[in-house]
C-alpha cells in the first residue's frame, strides 16, 4: 500500500505539469515531475532512458527544451527563454545552472520595473539577451557548474565543479574555473569505448 501512496503524488504531477505544458518523454524515462509544477507555457522533449531530476523554468511560451537518450541530470536548474538543447549520454551533476539568456537588461532604465511588472505576471523581454545553449553528446557537468546564454559544449566534454563556462567548449576538453579554462585536453584512445 505504501509503494502505491508514493506513486499518487507523482502521478499527479505528471498529470498537472502535462496538462500545461508540451510534454515528450521516451521509452523507460523517469522524471522528477515536482520539479516542472508551476510550468504554464514551454516545450519539454526527453529521449530514451534518462532520469530527469531538475528543475526546468520556461521563461516564454516559446521555451524549448530538448534532452537526448541515456541522460542524467541531477537537482539542477535549467532556465529557457528560447532553447536549450542536451545531446545524447549527458551527465549532469547536481546544483548546476543552465540559462540561455541574462534574465534582466544591463541598463538601470531598461530593468527598473522588473519587480513590478513580475507581480503583475508580465516581463519585457525587449532588452534582455537570450542565445541559445547547446550541450553536444558524451558531455560531463560537475557540481555547482553554471552554463550560460551563447554557450556551445562540445562532444565529451568535461567542466569542473563550481566552473563558470561563458565560452564554447571545444570537444574533448575539461575546463573548469571562473571563468571556465582549458585545463586538459581528452586523449584520442579514451575518447572511444570498444
Amino acid at each position: 500500500m505504501s509503494s502505491l501512496l508514493r506513486r499518487i503524488p507523482h502521478a499527479l504531477a505528471s498529470w498537472a505539469v502535462k496538462r500545461r505544458i508540451q510534454v515528450s518523454t521516451g521509452h523507460n524515462t523517469q522524471v522528477r515531475w515536482l520539479g516542472l509544477i508551476g510550468q504554464t507555457a514551454g516545450q519539454l522533449v526527453i529521449g530514451d532512458q534518462c532520469i530527469i531530476n531538475c528543475r526546468i523554468g520556461f521563461d516564454g511560451a516559446s521555451g524549448r527544451v530538448e534532452i537526448g537518450d541515456r541522460c542524467f541530470i541531477g537537482a539542477s536548474h535549467l532556465v529557457c527563454r528560447e532553447r536549450i538543447t542536451i545531446g545524447d549520454d549527458v551527465i549532469i551533476s547536481w546544483g548546476v545552472t543552465v540559462v540561455d539568456h541574462n534574465s534582466h537588461a544591463l541598463e538601470w532604465e531598461h530593468r527598473r520595473n522588473d519587480v513590478v511588472e513580475w507581480a503583475q505576471g508580465k516581463k519585457d523581454w525587449t532588452h534582455v539577451a537570450v542565445r541559445p545553449v547547446v550541450i553536444r553528446d558524451k558531455v560531463w557537468i560537475g557540481f555547482g557548474a553554471t552554463i550560460l546564454k551563447g554557450v556551445e559544449i562540445g562532444e565529451g566534454a568535461v567542466i569542473g565543479a563550481g566552473a563558470v563556462v561563458t565560452k564554447n567548449v571545444e570537444a574533448y576538453t575539461a575546463v573548469a574555473g571562473n571563468p571556465a579554462k582549458v585545463v586538459k585536453r581528452i586523449k584520442e584512445n579514451t575518447r572511444h569505448v570498444d
